[in-house]
Formats: structure tokens, C-alpha cells, sequence
């Protein structure tokens, strides 16, 4: 299957999203609002859209479950790098899965 992902950088963030993503599956399926975050210690990690539950964790805050995500360790490696590919490049990456 053909996987095709856009990224957009974020001139005017107000918090640490730094980019935008969408990842289209076979020209069939899409995945909006995957997040490149910036890390405290200064790198980026991709974050795939969640939403916020009622339950809290031990420290009180709140417990975030993720909408969509990537099943297999070796796909999520795969679209992760991808996505931070496509995001630096500034272009659409694809790949075959």
C-alpha cells in the first residue's frame, strides 16, 4: 500500500507543536493533525491525534488517549521517520507498506 504524508511547519506556534501532518493510506484513507512536537531537551517527536479523557493520573493531570495510532513497532518506526522526513524536507514523502 501506498502511504503518502504532508507536513507543514508552524511559523507562529504558541506552544511546542511545531508542525502539522496528514498521512493519506492507498489514496483511500487519511490521518489529520499528527503533531511535530519539540521535545524540553530540544529534538522533535511525532504525536498522533488523541483526545483528552476524565481521568487524571497520580500527579493530576489529565490522561490523553490517541485516536489513531500505528499497531506494529516497525511501522511506527517506519511513518515516524517519514513524517519527520517530510516535515524537514518541507515536501511529500511516500513510501510503499
Amino acid at each position: 500500500m501506498k502511504v503518502s504524508i504532508k507536513a507543514n511547519k508552524l511559523e507562529a506556534s504558541s506552544n511546542n507543536v511545531r508542525g502539522i501532518c496528514t498521512v493519506t493510506f492507498g489514496d483511500s484513507f487519511a490521518v489529520r493533525n499528527i503533531s511535530i512536537v519539540e521535545s524540553r531537551k530540544g529534538g522533535t517527536f511525532v504525536s498522533m491525534p488523541s483526545f483528552k479523557t476524565k481521568t487524571v493520573d497520580e500527579e493530576g493531570n489529565p490522561i490523553f488517549k490517541d485516536i489513531a495510532f500505528p499497531v506494529t513497532k516497525e511501522f511506527r518506526e517506519e511513518l515516524f521517520s517519514k513524517i519527520k522526513e517530510s516535515y524537514e524536507s518541507g515536501e511529500v514523502v511516500e513510501f510503499e507498506w
